[in-house]
């Protein structure tokens, strides 16, 4: 197959030395599933937040716009701080599967559609830096898909590519020898475990300051409504 020219078992469901599909099989289907899943979610909650957004808009009352809590909240320095360790996540996946998608092309190996990795990883970035706090659940769960996907994915991908005999098929004495493929791997899961992890924290956090928001307001509420009553 094009796509993963000179891999010596050819695009496979199924490997000659494991039950596992075969690397190219890996690259081309396996690895960029999560990105085509969260690519295909993205019209149905985008469908979903339209419908919930029109509903909301035939009770809104001008009157009250002064009352209603902000989408974006205060965020406190600790938040900051989280979220600027997630985005630095995310770029340090980006340059790892940069640098496989290199190594493997000098070997003229092949990348199968391993580009679509740093889709998803670009996708995840964007829909949580324009993420609508009263939207949060459902760009959550797209991210999800992609970090718990990419997790899933680099550990079959990992052990895939252990079961390999050494020697020619190991890749050793060559520029990128399977070892190292392993090492890049397994480094790109434990970074996707760290995104999901902080996708977890920083969707919690933000709910938490956009209920404080919520109740801020509605205080406010009932003093604005306490003074107008007390005036009649």
């Amino acid at each position: 197959m094009h796509l993963c020219p000179n891999r010596p078992e050819g695009f496979s469901p199924m490997s000659d030395f494991s039950v596992l599909p075969t690397s190219c099989f890996i690259d081309t289907i396996l690895l960029p599933l999560p990105t085509w899943l969260a690519i295909l979610f993205i019209p149905v909650l985008l469908t979903l937040s339209y419908m919930i957004t029109r509903s909301s808009s035939r009770h809104f009352n001008p009157s009250t716009i002064h009352l209603r809590p902000s989408t974006r909240t205060r965020r406190s320095c600790g938040l900051k701080i989280t979220e600027a360790v997630y985005y630095i996540l995310i770029l340090a996946n980006l340059l790892m599967a940069i640098l496989e998608i290199v190594r493997l092309a000098i070997l003229e190996f092949g990348i199968g559609l391993l580009p679509f990795i740093l889709v998803g990883l670009l996708l995840g970035a964007a829909l949580h830096l324009v993420n609508p706090v009263v939207r949060l659940g459902n760009w959550e769960f797209i991210n999800a898909i992609v970090w718990l996907g990419g997790i899933i994915m680099s550990i079959i991908q990992c052990v895939e590519l252990s079961q390999l005999p050494g020697g020619a098929l190991g890749r050793k004495g060559s520029k990128y020898p399977v070892s190292d493929q392993i090492i890049d791997v397994g480094v790109m899961a434990g970074v996707y475990a760290l995104l999901l992890i902080l996708e977890a924290v920083i969707g919690s956090w933000r709910r938490k300051l956009y209920a404080e928001e919520v109740a801020r307001v509605n205080a406010k509420g009932i003093v604005v409504e306490s003074i107008g009553s007390g005036g009649k």
